[in-house]
């Protein structure tokens, strides 16, 4: 019985540990790599094993509007995830992913309101927790927008 007891604490513990690693303080790290940028948005990112196609999530964004998307990877990832933003037509606006390589953040102007997905998912379809803060980097307008 004792042995019983002590392997459900644990597995408790373990539990506790594995939550930890994708809570609050991946959301410090996110919080933390964004830097002086205004808080829009966080997302918390949690994918199963498997999951080829991953998560969808939708946000707003505005026209003349540069934005940031710092992503902090779970410390047992055994790859990180991938962003992407596309706009209502699928039209690819930001991503995290370049070359074959997975950044930790990005920057990307929007030069339309409305509705945008966000795709996350890994590489190889790998379980992975994460945290994701959109920031604003700067408001444009109408003649300086790039």
């Amino acid at each position: 019985m004792k042995n019983f007891l002590l392997t459900i604490v644990a597995l408790l513990g373990f539990a506790t540990f594995s939550s930890a690693q994708c809570g609050d303080e991946l959301m410090k790290q996110a919080l933390s790599a964004m830097g002086n940028y205004q808080y829009i948005k966080d997302f918390d990112i949690k994918l199963a094993s498997g999951a080829a196609d991953g998560i969808t999530f939708s946000v707003v964004l505005s026209s003349r509007t540069k934005y940031q998307m710092n992503i902090a990877n779970g410390s047992t990832n055994s790859e990180n995830v991938s962003i992407q933003i596309n706009d209502s037509n699928g039209t690819l606006v930001g991503t995290n992913t370049q070359n074959g390589k997975v950044f930790n953040a990005f920057i990307f102007n929007c030069s339309k309101t409305g509705a945008y997905k966000l795709k996350v998912s890994t590489p190889g379809g790998s379980e992975a927790c994460a945290r994701a803060v959109l920031s604003l980097v700067k408001q444009y307008t109408a003649s300086e927008m790039p």
